[in-house]
């Protein structure tokens, strides 16, 4: 039986993931800030607009304007955005209650209203923070996986990481329930910063297991396989 992939579209990803995501599983993209994690999300999505599939970006932290501001800046080949959400392809959304049953809510009526395939969920960490504790978390984190493979939906979850080097990284309950976790890394190298990830787990699916460099470039991200950091 062959594996159904969601490719990302980014150059070099896909190639690492030995073809694309596994349809329907949910992936962490764990890093420290200004490592990339909302540029990542945000192609993730805009390239399956360009693909046929719809997606839904769901930020709980930035407006949807901040994102679409930033956004533009960051990849001006993106200058059909507004199009492509005019045409219902892509759609950024802000929910009004920021736990996990205003995310359901807008999961579940744009899945079902509007076919959305891709959903990013920026960020997670909100709704660390506001849970009680850790054990209400968990809980929490895996009746909304069981809510997500429901819905028919391949979808890219960022984490903000506690420690940002790769030697301190500690593993967080996102490593040990979501089916992805991409770590994404802002690296010293004297006096530059070197941004690296790697695919950490990808349950279903051989992947590579280098680090590698990646660069945020105006016309898309760029993963350099093969490549070495330092």
């Amino acid at each position: 039986m062959v594996l159904e992939r969601v490719k990302t579209g980014i150059e070099g990803l896909d190639k690492m993931l030995n073809g694309g995501i596994p349809a329907r599983r949910h992936v962490a993209l764990y890093g420290g800030p200004g490592c990339g994690k909302t540029s990542f999300g945000f192609e993730y999505i805009y390239r399956g607009a360009k693909a046929g599939e719809n997606g839904v970006y769901i930020t709980l932290e930035e407006t949807p304007d901040e994102i679409l501001d930033n956004m533009r800046n960051t990849f001006p080949m993106m200058s059909d955005v507004d199009s492509l959400m005019e045409e219902n392809k892509m759609e950024i959304a802000k929910p009004d209650k920021l736990g996990i049953e205003g995310v359901a809510e807008i999961l579940e009526d744009r899945i079902v209203n509007n076919e959305a395939k891709r959903v990013v969920i920026d960020s997670l960490t909100i709704v660390k923070v506001m849970t009680r504790d850790i054990a209400d978390y968990r809980q929490t984190l895996f009746e909304f996986l069981s809510l997500l493979r429901n819905l028919d939906c391949t979808t890219i979850t960022t984490v903000e990481a506690s420690k940002i080097s790769k030697e301190s990284v500690e593993y967080e309950i996102e490593h040990f329930v979501m089916d992805g976790i991409i770590n994404l890394y802002n690296l010293d190298r004297g006096d530059k910063r070197i941004r690296a990830l790697e695919i950490f787990k990808m349950r279903g699916t051989k992947h590579s297991r280098d680090l590698v460099p990646f660069k945020v470039t105006p016309s898309g991200i760029k993963v350099y396989v093969g490549e070495k950091v330092f």
